[in-house]
């Protein structure tokens, strides 16, 4: 009997890929050694405030040595998924800024960001540049489109969090975002992670721009293999040289436009909406021949339209997780330059010259296929810092050590949330796909 014991405990360990001195403390978080979430701050999104030095100057929540950890342009396959898994491992959250017709391409992947405690906002349907669209409503409907593919996807509550395709916004779409109470994102360290270089690179460039400005948000990309890699280091980085992270959470949830909402359906190709899923078991079941493990042992099953996880003798007998594909890099091409932005300004262009070059955008066919999305991002030209009293601040701490600078007048709209329970909330269970893929890793390697 005891020999029947250790072996299923020897299994079970196997299955999560797991060595045993940590197959007990994986599940939770914070844990000692990690780095952690060090402040929540909740956002009042009214009125449409904006974030990061580069382009809104009113709002500069963060103190010296803090960070926020942003990623755009996904969901994508192998690579979101690293990225979730090096913030997971070291009990961090972030906030993604994701595309709609990604969204709805991998929701299932968008869902488990969303399910780690990581704050999900929107990057337009398609990643077109909204300054060279012929005309707002059609800036109006990549904004619209894109806050309703990726809720239809999460299934569940998204930020009122935006960021401009390419860091270039207009005043009309400024003040719309404004009237939808919708907080705008630029950055103030860009990691220019779409260009060709090694993730040692990447993260020595992030971390001399960090360590030259003290503190930042800083603006990456989930979709680049380059990335993926790159995020365990940068957050080893981090935690070496004494940085903090700073969680950004919403003071409420977007809405959506019930035509838009109508309008992406024919996109979700036949997704059953989030908590409709009848598990797989329910459904289909072996009566003749043997079935397979994952029929027998799973409680539930992926929702219908989603590839199926493999059984344990299918993935025995497979070749190991192909490697991370490559991806597209963006031309080269001069950066488009912007006017010098007054403090508090609310837009980072007056008038967009029509001879504004951004880097590429998906294409705006409706979602074929989840390919990854052409999302490089061409910064505007940083204008200078500077700093401006929060008259009505939208920051709030609501978790963590509160700021020593005056913080959060009474209708401000960023607050402090419990870090235990909002800024380390319980990891959830991982998938039947990601156990099978860390046992194998485990006992075979990449």
């Amino acid at each position: 009997m005891v020999i029947r014991r250790a072996g299923l405990a020897i299994c079970w360990i196997a299955l999560l890929g797991l060595p045993p001195a940590f197959a007990e403390e994986v599940a939770t978080c914070p844990r000692a050694g990690t780095l952690g979430v060090s402040r929540t701050v909740e956002i009042d999104t009214t009125g449409g405030p904006g974030f990061g030095m580069e382009h809104y100057k009113a709002y500069d929540f963060l103190q010296d040595k803090e960070v926020v950890l942003t990623f755009d342009d996904g969901p994508q396959k192998y690579t979101t998924e690293a990225v979730l898994k090096a913030l997971n491992d070291e009990c961090v959250k972030g906030t993604f800024f994701s595309i709609g017709k990604m969204a709805l391409g991998y929701p299932e992947i968008i869902r488990e960001v969303a399910k780690a405690g990581n704050t999900v906002g929107t990057h337009t349907w398609s990643h077109k540049a909204l300054a060279k669209l012929k005309s707002f409503d059609d800036a109006k409907d990549e904004i619209e489109r894109g806050v309703s593919g990726v809720h239809r996807a999460v299934g569940g509550a998204v930020a009122p969090f935006f960021r401009f395709p390419t860091l270039v916004d207009t005043p009309e779409a400024v003040a719309y975002l404004g009237k939808r109470n919708i907080a705008i994102f630029s950055t103030d360290i860009d990691s220019f992670d779409f260009k060709p270089q090694t993730a040692d690179h990447l993260v020595k460039s992030v971390m001399q721009k960090l360590d030259k400005r003290g503190k930042g948000i800083i603006l990456m990309h989930d979709i680049h293999k380059t990335t993926a890699k790159a995020v365990p280091m940068l957050l080893a980085e981090l935690k070496a040289k004494g940085y903090k992270i700073v969680h950004m959470t919403a003071k409420g949830q977007v809405t959506t436009l019930a035509e838009y909402d109508q309008a992406i359906e024919k996109e979700a190709k036949g997704l059953p909406q989030v908590g409709a899923e009848r598990p797989v078991s329910s459904i289909v079941k072996t009566v003749g021949g043997t079935p397979p493990t994952s029929e027998a042992s799973s409680a539930g099953g992926e929702p219908e339209g989603l590839p199926s996880a493999p059984t344990p003798d299918a993935a025995s007998a497979a070749p190991p997780v192909p490697s991370v594909p490559s991806f597209p890099v963006a031309p080269k091409s001069s950066e488009p330059s912007a006017a010098p932005a007054t403090p508090g300004k609310q837009s980072a262009v007056e008038a967009v010259p029509a001879t504004i070059t951004a880097s590429k955008s998906a294409d705006s066919k409706p979602v074929p296929s989840p390919a990854p999305a052409s999302a490089a991002q061409a910064s505007p030209a940083p204008s200078p810092v500077v700093s401006v009293a929060a008259v009505d601040s939208p920051v709030k701490t609501v978790g963590g050590s509160h700021a020593t600078i005056s913080e959060t007048p009474a209708s401000s709209p960023v607050s402090t949330v419990d870090v235990a329970s909002a800024a380390h909330a319980t990891q959830p269970p991982k998938s039947i796909s990601e156990k099978l893929k860390e046992t194998w890793k485990f006992w075979f390697g990449e």
